[in-house]
């Protein structure tokens, strides 16, 4: 469903208005939502009792220009909510990321193995240390240049503060969602920003680690260095939620010429670095595949380019 901008406006206009006209403002709730039984109660109120029912009126429109003023509606706050909070509560049941200061389990050869954190056992009165297993860090961590070590601890701090917002709304979950969308959209962006952060972690490569030879791919005459391929990632991964952003306003309803523009810009940039990735023939993880597919890229630039005529399109 479409956002409807003059009925935003309308919201935005009576809330403005000194004199608020109480029906009016029921009038508008029951717009937002016609299934509510208590914004149909409180239209009637609104007619006997105007000067009682007023200050709820106002809190709950308020409530509701908050979401539509970024664009969305009702239906969408409420699919956010059923979105958002399972795919958080996945991500924290991983466990948080290991810590600088995290202590390492060791195996029988006594070599560090799995980076883990120390907590003290509350159901122990001696204080006994319980061992908790914590994966994910690359084992070459500390090889890794700092800004992208950077990446994994900031990741440590973003984890527990969407914990923390998590647990919050939980103990709002009998709210309806526009109740609950300011959380909710902390949440999401909390999450949006882990994922991003932790697939550039992974991705990673660093130089040496590949073949830094170069690649002759004698089908094409065309030559990449390890080093093109790790900037290649990282323009990728940098990227890759902006062109996903500029390709849903391109096909918005009323996109303009500079909108597609925009896109179309960024997205020959990036398949420029997707084609260096396919000419080293350089490793890409199925989801990263599918998910730049999605945004308009394709992985056919050199792929069987010779083994026929035909070559395949992108849709």
């Amino acid at each position: 469903m479409k956002i409807d901008p003059q009925f935003t406006k309308e919201i935005q206009d009576w809330l403005n208005d000194e004199k608020h006209e109480t029906v009016t403002g029921a009038d508008l709730l029951i717009r937002v939502n016609p299934r509510n039984v208590s914004y149909r109660r409180w239209h009637s109120l609104a007619i006997m009792r105007p000067k009682t029912i007023l200050p709820k009126i106002e809190r709950e429109l308020k409530i509701h220009l908050k979401y539509r003023l970024d664009g969305l509606t009702l239906q969408e706050v409420n699919r956010l909510d059923r979105e958002i909070v399972p795919q958080v509560e996945k991500v924290l049941a991983e466990g948080i990321p290991a810590q600088p200061t995290d202590v390492l389990v060791s195996d029988e050869n006594g070599t560090p193995v799995i980076p883990a954190s120390v907590i003290l056992n509350p159901e122990d009165e001696t204080d006994a240390q319980v061992i908790v297993k914590q994966l994910g860090r690359r084992a070459d961590h500390e090889q890794l240049p700092d800004d992208i070590k950077a990446l994994w601890d900031q990741n440590g701090t973003i984890y527990k503060d969407m914990k923390a917002v998590f647990e919050e709304l939980k103990s709002m979950e009998n709210l309806p969602s526009c109740q609950r969308y300011d959380k909710l959209q902390l949440l999401d962006a909390m999450d949006k920003r882990y994922m991003a952060q932790m697939q550039q972690y992974d991705e990673y490569v660093i130089n040496g680690q590949e073949n830094t030879k170069t690649v002759d791919n004698s089908s094409d005459d065309t030559s990449v260095e390890a080093k093109d391929v790790t900037t290649a990632r990282s323009y990728i991964s940098k990227n890759k939620d902006k062109l996903a952003s500029l390709q849903q306003a391109s096909l918005a309803e009323g996109a303009t010429e500079k909108d597609k523009s925009a896109f179309n810009n960024l997205l020959a940039k990036m398949q420029q670095r997707v084609d260096v990735l396919v000419t080293a023939n350089a490793a890409i993880t199925d989801d990263m595949r599918q998910s730049l597919e999605a945004v308009g890229l394709n992985f056919y630039s050199h792929e069987n380019e010779h083994d026929t005529e035909e070559t395949p399109s992108a849709e």
